[in-house]
């Protein structure tokens, strides 16, 4: 299983968040199989993980913030996302969660001007 994690500003764009996946998604060694992507349930009306995950072949995946809280330990703090939701880290954890169990980081958070993404592989990966 391979697992992105985005996080992205209310001003981010479907093209500029589908670049940025993409690239993460080419940085990934081998073909891990199953393949998703996953976000903050509160971006949820944005509609833009679903137009990303069809573009790419992905699942889109709502997680809480309860979710994202247990992979917070040793991941890069982020400013915006402490003051928005109280976490540290929303795209490594995203991943981190969506890929579980026994996730790992495969490609560190990678930053646009509006967006961060990182990916991770679970277990039972190919």
């Amino acid at each position: 299983m391979i697992a992105l994690g985005v996080g992205f500003s209310a001003r981010c764009t479907a093209a500029e968040l589908e670049a940025l996946a993409a690239g993460v998604l080419r940085a990934v060694p081998g073909d891990r199989g199953p393949r998703r992507i996953a976000t903050l349930e509160r971006k949820r009306e944005t509609g833009l993980l679903e137009a990303v995950a069809e573009r790419l072949d992905l699942t889109p995946l709502y997680l809480s913030a309860e979710d994202l809280a247990p992979f917070q330990e040793g991941l890069s703090r982020s400013a915006p996302a402490e003051a928005a939701v109280g976490l540290t880290a929303v795209a490594e954890a995203a991943a981190l969660a969506a890929a579980a169990p026994g996730a790992r980081l495969v490609v560190a958070k990678t930053a646009s001007p509006r967006a961060t993404c990182a990916a991770a592989i679970g277990q039972g990966a190919g």
